[in-house]
């Protein structure tokens, strides 16, 4: 997940942005590569993140329910919980990334949070009124996001003007709420709220059958679904604005069904690996078990070797070289947190979040 979520990432510092066009003269390889990032992984990998996340609010508070715990204790660890996500984002917004998603969860535990102390009837409404107004915002925002120019510039400002660092105190607080209104990112928390109640993924072996159509059915929509946009992407499509930003938005829509699809094919891969856990499965549990950590990580050391004020590799490399610093910068991660379990390390982060939002 957190592998996925690099690569998506990545491509921005090379200079190519979700919306955007290849430039005239981009390689063979870099044109594939950019196919297939947007035809499995934009708009996929953001999804699978958010309905897991929403899966584990639920999953934390039906925890609490049964060890007795009040409603009204859980909620004010749920408020402190999301607030410090707001000021963890804010601060990795301003100074790595500003599409970042740490504050855009913060923001969604709070506007959601009480949601889960409510029936599953009204989860499920919150849902039937989320999906109609999510096909008018993605929609609306994609149409003036294709007409847009120079997206990747916009969305990577640099470090060494007072515009650029503007730039960046304007995203703090902007991107959160842009996220969830340009992205269905409230819908997805939701969904994961639900599934979390199903427990899906607690015992992904008694719910293998449901699993099973989830992972086939969402991930075949959404490459039917971003099919159209990554054809525009590699210029072998070339409608006008609005076509393009409804076929963005397309993308955008059934990115929720992929990212479905794909927590469920690793809740279906989790039952293999359960059975036989070597090195290489307890090295991606270990950065699991630290996800904020080496999220940040991650995206610290992709900036560092990708930004073009910092070491710069990203003005020599396309999407296929943004890639591979995406996925030497995990295995760098999935090394240290191998060591870390050894030596029974936690998550810096992680530990720290823990103990703001329980006091302890």
């Amino acid at each position: 997940m957190l592998l996925l979520i690099a690569m998506a990432y990545a491509g921005v510092y090379a200079g190519v942005a979700f919306g955007g066009r290849l430039p005239e003269g981009t390689s063979a390889p870099d044109t594939v590569a950019r196919f297939v990032v947007m035809l499995v992984l934009d708009n996929r990998a953001f999804p699978m993140f958010a309905i897991l996340y929403g899966y584990g609010l639920a999953w934390m508070v039906a925890r609490r329910r049964q060890a007795g715990v009040p409603d009204a204790e859980t909620r004010g660890l749920l408020r402190r919980r999301s607030l410090w996500l707001l000021a963890f984002g804010a601060v990795h917004a301003f100074l790595v990334f500003p599409g970042e998603i740490l504050a855009s969860y913060g923001l969604a535990g709070l506007v959601l949070g009480g949601l889960l102390f409510r029936s599953d009837r009204a989860v499920t409404r919150t849902i039937a009124v989320l999906v109609p107004c999510y096909v008018v915002t993605v929609t609306l925002a994609m149409v003036s996001l294709a007409a847009a120019p120079d997206i990747a510039a916009v969305a990577m400002p640099g470090y060494s003007t007072a515009a650029d660092w503007a730039a960046r105190a304007i995203a703090v607080p902007f991107n959160p709420i842009f996220v969830a209104v340009a992205f269905p990112l409230l819908l997805l928390v939701v969904l994961g709220f639900r599934a979390g109640r199903l427990g899906l993924l607690d015992d992904p072996a008694r719910h293998r059958p449901l699993l099973v159509r989830i992972a086939a059915g969402g991930i075949a929509t959404s490459l039917l679904g971003a099919l159209p946009a990554a054809l525009i992407e590699v210029d072998a499509l070339r409608p006008d604005v609005v076509s393009t930003g409804a076929l963005l938005a397309l993308q955008v829509l059934t990115g929720v069904l992929g990212g479905a699809g794909y927590a469920a094919a690793f809740g279906l891969l989790a039952l293999r690996l359960d059975e036989r856990r070597g090195p290489i499965t307890r090295a991606v549990a270990a950065v699991g078990q630290r996800s904020l950590t080496f999220y940040l990580v991650n995206s610290v050391l992709v900036a560092v070797v990708l930004h073009h004020h910092l070491l710069g590799l990203g003005e020599r490399v396309d999407s296929l070289g943004a890639l591979a610093v995406a996925l030497a910068v995990w295995l760098v991660a999935l090394a240290v947190a191998a060591w870390m379990d050894r030596t029974g390390r936690p998550g810096p982060v992680d530990a720290l979040l823990r103990r703001l939002a329980y006091r302890r």
